[in-house]
């Protein structure tokens, strides 16, 4: 029995040293993209049917405030609108309340900034990008002083 217990001990202490926190996790913070950023939307679609590739290509403003988005610039084939954003190190989400409820982003008849993306930001220099199988999102952007 004392064998037993003794085991057990050492496999919770083992079990209690791996979640201890180390002096090696990273905290650098996340810088957020804040400001008005003018740039490219790209939406490029690939038809297996036909092997090609439809691309549009459209000038692109966006503002950020906080934890708000305003989406304007080029409105004729990208919706303008507005919504929340939440973020970390690699992928940011955006909630455009300019959506009807139960909607498809996607079968719009203009594309929303809606769901999570890719991005790197690096306080000038502002890309974000989302695809599946026959489409990808990219966004180009930049950002311009106040």
């Amino acid at each position: 029995m004392k064998k037993q217990v003794l085991g057990l001990l050492t496999v919770l202490a083992a079990a209690a040293a791996g979640c201890m926190k180390t002096n090696n996790d990273d905290v650098t913070p996340v810088l957020q993209p804040q400001g008005k950023f003018s740039g490219t939307y790209q939406r490029i679609h690939f038809a297996p049917a036909t092997k090609k590739y439809d691309t549009v290509k459209l000038n692109f403003q966006l503002e950020l405030v906080n934890n708000t988005f305003k989406v304007t610039g080029d409105t004729s084939r990208h919706a303008g609108s507005y919504g929340t954003f939440g973020y970390n190190a690699a992928q940011i989400q955006w909630l455009d309340v300019t959506v009807p409820q139960g909607a498809n982003s996607l079968n719009l008849p203009k594309y929303h900034l809606y769901g999570n993306y890719n991005y790197a930001y690096d306080g000038t220099a502002f890309k974000f990008e989302a695809y599946n199988d026959t489409l990808k999102y990219y966004y180009d952007l930049k950002k311009v002083a106040n």
